[in-house]
């Protein structure tokens, strides 16, 4: 996982607080890896981009949207359809 090394200003909620590389802070770091499994972008997701099999990426995502429901939280994407 990212490590949150330095203080700045967070691109995902606009706070001075730790962050990483990206920079997110962690909360919009984990709302970013939900949204990125949600939309299976799994090859850019901490979180799949490990996992071998598309039934493992799938796992994750059917647990994910269970936890945390459908909606994206941080990314906007108009064309993205959480029926899917």
């Amino acid at each position: 996982m990212s490590e949150f090394q330095y203080e700045g200003e967070c691109h995902g909620c606009f706070m001075i607080k730790k962050v990483n590389h990206i920079p997110f802070c962690e909360s919009c770091n984990s709302k970013m890896e939900r949204d990125l499994v949600r939309q299976r972008s799994y090859d850019y997701s901490e979180l799949t981009a490990h996992l071998s099999s598309k039934e493992e990426k799938e796992n994750v995502r059917k647990d994910i949207i269970s936890k945390h429901g459908a909606k994206l939280e941080l990314v906007i994407d108009e064309k993205y359809d959480p029926s899917n």
